[in-house]
């Protein structure tokens, strides 16, 4: 009987700046990595073709979208497949989405878990709202370049006894968290949940000391793609909470994407906003939007806001389970800490 299998995909972003860091020149030894982090109780697969991939910004970024198509219908498809691993966002993908066919999600006899954010919002919540599928949105492992070299420097800034740039300090890092992260991949899937919390406070409105909640959306300028298409019943907010963030925008632009929500009637219909981090190269952009959304939110609707700075383009990132009834606790007068059961997300 062979083993559970870890699919690892790079559907949108190229993953050779990730390569060049962890000092590895093929998908080969990345799965290799991957295999020695994940343990002897899986097997982790891969298209080295379409891992090694390069992008081309000039003309059109990737050419083989049919190819990246086929990968991830594949691997939806495949019920030796329990999780897919999306290892970076970026760009070039949301095209892809009317060459999949999600209907091979109906056909599996056991469910499928697919970790991703940022590009990959909308994957993850159509996988999701899949009652075959999990939809995980935390980081792409890839992205560990960036939020660990960002965080760095915004940690030495305020340390001037330390000497040590900003990327030799992710270098120094990289691979014990990517370990770490494909570790926490299989401690959710095999039913044991996550170290990794998402805490936060209340900006505005009140919560219970406890309430379920489910959340939807992820990156507001690729969640505010699915609007009005036909997967737009896999975000949208009826009786659920809205996950928005995003970076390396202008407040203008996100004024745009917030307006695309307004114009849709997201919040007339969502239980609350989960607003996790905005941010532009170093700058803190999440309380200016939160100011923005006091013109969108109609102002005789008492919608909870909370903020936190666990999910996003952050790192250290916290996972958030999509579509799955979770429990948001009141921990403080104005804190709060979003919980659910270990085993929610065990699909071995």
């Amino acid at each position: 009987m062979s083993l559970p299998t870890i699919h690892l995909i790079a559907p949108a972003g190229s993953c050779q700046p990730f390569f060049d860091a962890i000092g590895i020149r093929s998908a080969a030894e990345l799965i290799a990595i991957v295999e020695e982090a994940v343990g002897q109780g899986y097997q982790v697969s891969g298209s080295a073709a379409l891992i090694e991939r390069g992008e081309d910004e000039a003309h059109g970024g990737r050419r083989d979208d049919r190819d990246r198509a086929a990968d991830i219908q594949q691997a939806l498809a495949d019920d030796g497949v329990v999780a897919v691993v999306l290892l970076r966002g970026g760009a070039w993908f949301t095209r892809v989405l009317p060459l999949i066919d999600f209907t091979v999600l109906d056909r599996r006899t056991r469910p499928v878990a697919v970790f991703g954010f940022s590009e990959l919002t909308t994957l993850v919540n159509i996988v999701g709202a899949s009652r075959h599928g999990l939809g995980i949105y935390d980081m792409g492992p890839a992205f560990l370049t960036y939020g660990l070299t960002r965080y760095a420097a915004n940690r030495f800034k305020s340390d001037s006894r330390t000497a040590m740039r900003p990327r030799d300090w992710m270098l120094s890092h990289l691979r014990p968290e990517l370990d770490a992260f494909f570790q926490d991949v299989i401690a959710m899937i095999d039913g044991r949940g996550t170290g990794r919390s998402i805490t936060g406070r209340v900006a505005r409105g009140s919560i219970a000391n406890r309430r379920e909640a489910t959340f939807v959306g992820g990156n507001l300028t690729v969640l505010s793609t699915l609007v009005g298409s036909p997967y737009e019943m896999s975000v949208r907010p009826e009786g659920r909470w809205l996950l928005l963030e995003d970076f390396n925008d202008k407040l203008e632009r996100i004024d745009r994407f917030l307006a695309h929500l307004t114009l849709a009637r997201y919040w007339d219909a969502c239980a609350g906003i989960l607003l996790g981090d905005f941010h532009k190269g170093y700058e803190h952009l999440t309380r200016a939007v939160l100011g923005l959304l006091h013109f969108h939110v109609p102002p005789g609707r008492s919608v909870p806001i909370l903020l936190t700075d666990h999910v996003g383009h952050v790192w250290p990132m916290s996972p958030l389970p999509l579509h799955v009834p979770m429990a948001i606790e009141r921990t403080g007068p104005e804190s709060f800490a979003i919980q659910w059961p270990a085993g929610a997300l065990r699909v071995t």
